[in-house]
């Protein structure tokens, strides 16, 4: 049997954690997150024959999750396939979540990651790890804050090396050991 699943529909995740909202109004980086997962779901619904399917989560602190609720909404999104999603802090929270979530369905969704372009490095790093099998797609959207913010920003959310690097790296040390013992380098 083949590892290989068929999707079952969309969810789009819209990552709008940020570690330095201080103001209650939104920052222009959120703002086009939000606006890159409006004219994704736009598309979706045009091209796709399962957009009926579609779900769009929210993945905000409980402060600004009802207002980015509202600016979907308002950009003609209905409430009725918007989850709110508050537990996440990190990239990798939010994408162990998922896969908790998509473990549990026979044909898993197609996954849209909405958030900023810097963050595909992390989110590549997350998905060749832990979700070969399905169907995930990265959509970056501008970021203009200064470069000090957005180094910062990404130090807070690089995942910890798992228990999968350390169990590769004895495995290759093991193997270096072996090889070395079969063949010497001083013959």
């Amino acid at each position: 049997m083949s590892d290989v699943r068929f999707t079952d529909g969309n969810l789009i995740i819209l990552y709008a954690v940020d570690q330095n909202l201080s103001s209650s109004q939104l920052p222009p980086h959120i703002i086009e997150r939000v606006n890159s997962c409006k004219r994704l779901y736009q598309i979706i619904l045009r091209s796709k024959p399962d957009a009926n399917k579609t779900i769009i989560l929210l993945v905000a602190g409980p402060p600004y999750s009802e207002s980015l609720k509202r600016e979907l909404i308002n950009g003609g999104i209905d409430e009725k396939v918007i989850k709110i999603e508050s537990d996440s802090e990190k990239i990798s929270h939010c994408l162990n979540n998922l896969k908790e979530f998509i473990k549990k369905r026979v044909n898993p969704p197609y996954i849209y990651f909405v958030g900023s372009f810097w963050m595909k490095g992390i989110f590549d790093s997350i998905v060749e790890l832990h979700f070969q099998e399905y169907k995930i797609q990265f959509e970056g959207s501008l970021d203009n804050r200064p470069l000090e913010i957005i180094e910062k920003e990404k130090k807070l959310e690089s995942p910890k090396k798992g228990q999968k690097y350390f169990k590769d790296k004895i495995k290759n040390k093991a193997l270096d050991m072996l090889l070395n013992y079969i063949f010497p380098e001083d013959k």
